[in-house]
Order: C-alpha cells, then structure tokens, then sequence
C-alpha cells in the first residue's frame, strides 16, 4: 500500500495545489471491477479466460470548453490474464495465471450533456500511462500417467516496468445532492507498448473497469 501512495502523490500533489484555481473543478473518488488479458503475436498461446481484478483511484475534473472537460487522475489497477490447456487425447490439462499490478495516470477529455438537466451523459477518450508494482505467475498442470506440475513465481524481471496506451469509455453522474453526486463509468484500456521483457513478439495489455464513485464539486 505504501508504495502504491508513494506512486501516486507525484501525480496528484501538483493537481491538488491547483485545484482552488479552476472553475468548476470536481474531484472523484472511483473504484471497482475489471477484466483483463493481453493481446500477443505468439504462436501457439493457450486460450485465455479473463483475469477479475480490481481498480481504484482518484481524479480531478475542469472545464475546458462547454460541456468538454479533462479528468485527470491516478489509479490501482490489476491486470494480466488467465491461460487454460485441454488435451483430452494427449491426457493433458492445465492452467496458468498471470496476475501484474499497476499504478496507472491518464488524461481523458470527457464530453458530456449539461449537469444542470439532472444526469449527465459523457464520452470519455485520452491517454493513459502506468508503472509496475509487481507481477506474480502460476502454472499448473496435470499430464496423467507423467505426474503434475505446480509452481508459481515472480515476473518483475520479464516484465516491462512501464506501459502506456489510450483509453475510451462512457459514464453518467447523478446528483445526490448540492454538494455530491454519483458517477458510474465503464472504460476499456488499450496497450500499446511491449511489455514482454524477453521478446520481441508484441505482448500488450487489454483491460475493461466497470467503476462507480463520489465526484464532490469544489472551487469556482
């Protein structure tokens, strides 16, 4: 946890100090539910199921134009992907799991329908960049009549300590009262960097959040 806070202050100190300087600033207080894998040229990947995890963050929110704002804001995020094996002729099953944990900043425009009519519908779209706090690996396999295999071990050293991409998504806020209100977004990440360490296949990182949070307006 201490490291996730140490990551994450740099982003969001010089924000905070220049918060009282914008009009209509909002500040957000999001987590929720993900699903996430990745995308390779590899050949001969098992087939993959979705990794659940998590995400939670912050962000603060100012106009930039009309009903065009910029959110920026940092995050946890869980990601990586889980890999199934089912030979029945060969007798042969198995599973993989790969589970990689982000702190992750980004920038996105959101445009959306007015506050003042109740809901406000948004479009969300912009760039997002992240850092590794760590990354774990587990196999297992049974291969009948040859035995099982269990193990697990880290992943630091083949993984790329920095990831970046574009996100795009959709969310509404609803007013709960003056001072808060309720938004709820559903976003898709999309990595564009290698991130496998020991490879020049393409490794990239895919990864959908359902979040809901607080956005309390301050300022202005």
């Amino acid at each position: 946890m201490r490291r996730i806070v140490t990551s994450l202050l740099p982003l969001l100190i010089p924000l905070l100090i220049a918060a009282p300087l914008m009009a209509q600033t909002t500040l957000g207080f999001r987590g929720g539910l993900s699903d996430a894998t990745v995308s390779t040229d590899v050949e001969g990947v098992p087939d993959q199921d979705a990794r659940r995890g998590v995400v939670a963050g912050l962000d603060l929110s100012f106009p930039v134009g009309g009903t065009v704002e910029l959110r920026i804001g940092g995050a946890y995020v869980q990601k990586g992907t889980e890999l199934s094996v089912d030979l029945p002729s060969e007798g042969i099953r198995g599973s993989g799991r790969i589970e990689a944990d982000w702190v992750q900043a980004s920038a996105l425009v959101r445009i959306g329908t007015p506050r003042d009519s109740g809901a406000s519908f948004g479009l969300l779209l912009g760039p997002w960049a992240a850092s590794l706090l760590s990354c774990n690996r587990s196999l297992s396999v049974d291969a009948g009549e040859l035995g099982s295999v269990n193990e697990s071990a880290s992943c630091d050293d083949v993984t790329k300590s920095t990831d970046f991409g574009v996100a795009a998504g959709a969310g509404v806020e609803m007013a709960i009262s003056d001072g808060l209100r309720l938004g709820v977004d559903l976003i898709y990440s999309l990595g564009l960097a290698n991130i496998d360490d020991t490879s020049t296949e393409d490794t990239k990182t895919r990864h959908v959040a359902l979040q809901a949070g607080f956005v309390i307006p301050f300022g202005g």
